[in-house]
């Protein structure tokens, strides 16, 4: 066990960094007992044990870093998950020692907005944040806009929370190419958002019902959307499904009843289908005529419990089309690594060596 290969220390390392959760924080103390092995395990188990800095730790990894200004185990980190208040020592602090920070995951409790002075110092600092969460704040506080301003090379976006104040006067240069809406905005603000990345957005994920404005808000970015995840569906969300003809990916939750799926784009290779119908009638017809007639599917993802039944037929037409079927009974909305590479993504440590 002390002797293995720097390779297969590395894969069970991979293997054990993910075992938890997504969102969740990793084994660290699992990791910390790895790293302590020998020389063979120390360095990679601690890069991984420093990669990503959730808010449970925040307290002793600011405490670190004031004892261990200058340690080599700061460039490891990546992703750092924390909760503002009124003080910004911590996140100032993080911003100022861990250069190789790649996304930022921020929840902002009773703190309204960041005052000059905060935005100066931040702003001294560094930029280099290409993934942004912004996971709690109040609907009318402008910390949205004073965020991307401080970080403009944001490329992936989430915004968890509903936005109500209104955009800033300056307009936006960032290149978004992941945008995540746990709620939808005003047209107003989505405008805005997706001003300066109409050519550049390749991921949408859309968890609310969209509005009247939504699908026209979204057509000048529909056509190079490669990656579509749509959590609720309606008229408005099968016109924005209709504009994207150059589909890669696509996500649902359940099969539409209400409202039929309208013709797929013929590039769809990846389908991932969610269900959390509890129901025993579920009609898979709409997504075994999807299996038919795309010409270029390959893989066919089930997530929940479909009932045996339901899939058998779907199974048969994978098989006849050569399309790869996979099922598991979890039901956990995809969560992947944001980074610009082949779908699916996933959660993987070999997406690691893209955020830099």
């Amino acid at each position: 066990m002390l002797d293995l290969p720097q390779e297969i220390v590395c894969a069970i390392l991979a293997k054990l960094y993910y075992r938890n959760p997504p969102f969740s924080a990793p084994d660290y103390s699992t990791l910390c007992a790895c790293s302590l092995v020998n020389s063979l395990w120390t360095d990679p188990a601690q890069t991984l044990l420093f990669r990503r800095i959730t808010s449970d730790v925040v307290l002793s990894f600011t405490q670190f870093l004031a004892k261990y200004p200058d340690s080599r185990l700061l460039s490891h980190v990546r992703t750092v998950h924390i909760t503002l208040s009124g003080s910004f020592t911590a996140f100032v602090s993080i911003l100022e020692h861990c250069h190789g920070l790649y996304e930022l995951t921020i929840a902002a409790n009773g703190l309204f907005s960041l005052g000059p002075q905060s935005m100066a110092r931040i702003a001294t600092v560094q930029r280099s944040i290409r993934a942004l969460r912004l996971m709690e704040c109040s609907v009318q506080s402008p910390l949205l806009y004073q965020l991307l301003e401080l970080f403009p090379q944001v490329q992936f976006l989430t915004i968890g929370v509903e936005i109500v104040a209104s955009p800033p006067a300056w307009m936006p240069n960032f290149q978004l190419y992941e945008l995540t809406l746990h709620r939808t905005p005003s047209s107003e603000v989505l405008t805005w958002l997706i001003s300066s990345s109409h050519s550049s957005l390749r991921v949408l994920e859309l968890r609310d019902l969209p509005s009247s404005s939504t699908s026209s808000n979204l057509a000048p970015c529909c056509p190079h959307i490669q990656s579509l995840r749509l959590m609720r569906y309606n008229t408005q969300t099968a016109a924005i499904l209709k504009q994207c003809s150059n589909l890669t990916e696509l996500v649902l939750l359940n099969v539409p009843t209400l409202v039929s799926l309208p013709a797929l784009p013929p590039s769809l290779e990846h389908f991932t289908l969610f269900i959390q119908t509890y129901s025993t009638g579920i009609d898979m017809g709409p997504i075994v005529a999807v299996v038919d007639t795309l010409p270029r599917l390959r893989s066919l993802n089930l997530l929940g419990n479909p009932q045996e039944d339901q899939t058998t037929t779907l199974q048969a037409a994978c098989d006849a089309k050569g399309v790869t079927m996979w099922s598991t009974p979890d039901k956990i909305w995809i969560t992947e690594d944001p980074v610009i590479a082949r779908f699916p993504r996933r959660l993987s440590v070999s997406n690691f060596y893209l955020m830099k």
